[in-house]
């Protein structure tokens, strides 16, 4: 569900009372220059997910809450920042409509994304933000705002369509495929590990349990070789792996992305699935399943130390609005969750490390289930019906199958440099 384009064509009664603006005015909305698809029409677009929403029986005050959310995140990210002595707010129109319908005092809202708050010693410390920290603030706060609504969403959904206590359910995982961009950062990275680990799980089921049932069966067949993935995952999460290292200088407060870069090619530089760069100095790359792709480490360290601090989520749980005060009532304080200890430092988890425990888990899920997969083609890199890329197609596409044709080894080569995603899907 990405309601967030559509909902600018939204009936005018709800245009007037969640001050929407053309797409192209949001900063969240405008940033690939791509505002508009021709082939889809953002106002059906936006009535299908009113219906289905309908259909699943949610209250119209529920709607309607849920799209004044998503609205309030539209209008928090235009809120910008200037420097005086710290950072301050730039577009008061921006700040006072995202107060309005996130139900939260302007000053409040005004402290928060512009100074951090503490407490040392039984003292509230208040320390001015930079910039960069406040516009970090403000992404924080509208991803949590977003991922608390999708969560609230998906647990309504369920709700309705679970049964008895013995109830049976298929799951659909939609699932990213490998990307390649011109530049990848620290997203790319998250996205193409979680692939890596899908990966594993695909070919594990496809190739090696498949063998083991057709050698019970005594099945004659030809054996087939796949690759096995297993040390590019090594690489990335074991002790002293790519996520350990990054984690380590995430808790640096004098670390930088240089530092951690002269410490992934320090460790790293003889391992066959690693790619330390000749000539890209902010570089480093890994030899997926699907590819080699390669990294810029900067802004890495930042995004990875968990941004929504105690004073955003304690903002929030002062909103006028019984909607989004319900959706972060029962969130953990950063300070009461399990965290690592070092010595005798409490760590509270990184990004990646809650990434890397959420994908865990749903491996674990996996693992109990019966699965089937649908792969998907992209015969070309230009979206067209006409496939004139065979041999981009073919380009690391290795198939060997027993004599009916059951069995495909399929490894899809990475993206173009452009945002389309390939792979597992």
């Amino acid at each position: 569900m990405h309601p967030l384009p559509p909902l600018c064509c939204v009936v005018t009664g709800c245009v007037e009372a969640f001050y929407l603006l053309h797409p192209e005015k949001y900063h969240y909305l405008n940033q690939s220059g791509c505002i508009r698809d021709e082939t889809i029409s953002d106002k059906e677009t936006f009535h299908e997910v009113k219906t289905a929403m309908e259909v699943m029986k949610f209250k119209s005050e529920d709607v309607r809450e849920v799209f004044r959310l998503l609205a309030g995140i539209l209008h928090l990210g235009n809120i910008d920042f200037m420097t005086a002595g710290g950072a301050q707010i730039s577009t008061k129109t921006a700040l006072g409509r995202t107060a309005d319908l996130l139900g939260l005092d302007s000053e409040q809202l005004t402290e928060a994304l512009t100074h951090r708050s503490m407490i040392l010693r039984g003292e509230e410390i208040s320390t001015p933000l930079s910039i960069q920290q406040a516009i970090d603030s403000r992404d924080s706060v509208a991803m949590a705002l977003y991922s608390q609504c999708f969560t609230w969403v998906i647990r309504k959904i369920n709700s309705r369509v679970k049964g008895k206590n013995d109830f049976k359910s298929i799951g659909i995982l939609d699932i990213f495929g490998f990307e390649n961009f011109e530049v990848n950062r620290f997203e790319q990275f998250s996205i193409n590990y979680a692939n890596e680990k899908l990966q594993e799980y695909f070919n594990k089921h496809i190739f090696s349990l498949e063998q083991l049932e057709y050698s019970r069966e005594g099945l004659v067949w030809e054996d087939i070789n796949w690759t096995d993935n297993g040390e590019c995952l090594d690489l990335i999460e074991k002790k002293l792996g790519l996520l350990a290292l990054i984690n380590e200088e995430s808790y640096f407060p004098k670390a930088t992305d240089s530092t951690l870069l002269e410490k992934l090619h320090n460790q790293h530089a003889n391992n066959s699935f690693y790619v330390k760069p000749r000539v890209a100095v902010h570089n480093f790359g890994i030899k997926h399943y699907a590819g080699e792709v390669l990294y810029d480490v900067r802004g890495t360290l930042e995004k990875n130390r968990d941004t929504f601090r105690d004073d955003l989520l304690n903002l929030l749980r002062e909103s006028r609005l019984d909607f989004i005060y319900d959706l972060f009532e029962h969130v953990s304080s950063r300070n009461n969750q399990d965290t690592l200890k070092c010595g005798s430092k409490h760590r509270k988890p990184t990004v990646s490390l809650q990434f890397k425990d959420s994908l865990h888990s749903l491996m674990a899920k996996l693992s109990t289930s019966n699965p089937f997969f649908v792969r998907c083609i992209k015969p070309n890199i230009h979206k067209g019906n006409d496939p004139k890329h065979t041999s981009r197609l073919c380009n690391g596409y290795l198939a060997k199958k027993e004599s009916d044709g059951v069995l495909h080894q399929m490894t899809w080569p990475p993206q173009s440099p452009e945002p389309n995603r390939d792979g597992l899907g």
